[in-house]
């Protein structure tokens, strides 16, 4: 039996110890916190929250926009839904909006054959590559894949512009089925967004 000397184990020990058994655990990205304003008046909040489960990173996106005139609520949306990712890639998503208590929800898994939707407009397959628009996701833009519309399951038809910003950040304008301006860091966090609501009025989303 071969044996080690008490001052080769010396030496070893420290290796042994800094050696990790496991690899390290996949960065986790930082939650968004909005405060929805219109006209300088806060109307809601838009919360995004990451978390891990194994190699998938799980995000949960949740809007309350409340309108109120005198105290009194005179518009609700509600959307909340879950997507999972791996690496860069879309696996799948659940999405549920109540628009004044009209509720649709749409389910989406990417399969060997396509992104299969399954929703209150029906089911349909899209392209493999497809994936939602969710706005913290700004290598989607841009054309960079097919989107699709969380609400709807269908693919978004959209146009897009993109502009350098300062300290490596970058601005993108969407036109089309939306109107948005999108701001973001050199590290790809989300700084800002602002859309044009169903009104014609512009929603200014702020940090809380």
């Amino acid at each position: 039996m071969t044996t080690v000397s008490p001052a080769i184990s010396r030496r070893l020990l420290p290796l042994l110890v800094a050696t990790p058994a496991f690899a390290q655990p996949l960065p986790t990205p930082r939650d968004y916190r909005w405060r929805v304003t219109r006209n300088g008046t806060a109307i809601g909040y838009h919360h995004v929250g990451f978390s891990r489960r194994g190699d998938d990173l799980v995000t949960s996106s949740e809007v309350v926009v409340t309108p109120r005139v005198l105290g009194v609520v005179v518009y609700r949306f509600e959307h909340r839904y879950t997507e999972v990712t791996r690496g860069s890639q879309f696996v799948s998503v659940s999405s549920r909006q109540n628009r004044n208590g009209r509720i649709v929800e749409v389910e989406a898994e990417r399969t060997p054959r396509g992104v299969a939707i399954h929703g209150s407009e029906g089911e349909r397959l899209l392209p493999p590559d497809a994936a939602p628009l969710s706005w913290w996701q700004p290598q989607r833009f841009g054309g960079a894949v097919p989107v699709f519309g969380t609400t709807t399951g269908k693919l978004m038809e959209l146009r897009w512009t993109r502009e350098a910003l300062g300290a490596g950040g970058s601005r993108w304008h969407v036109t089309g089925e939306v109107e948005a301006t999108l701001d973001f860091a050199a590290d790809g966090r989300w700084t800002a967004y602002q859309v044009k609501g169903d009104d014609g009025s512009m929603v200014v989303y702020e940090a809380e």
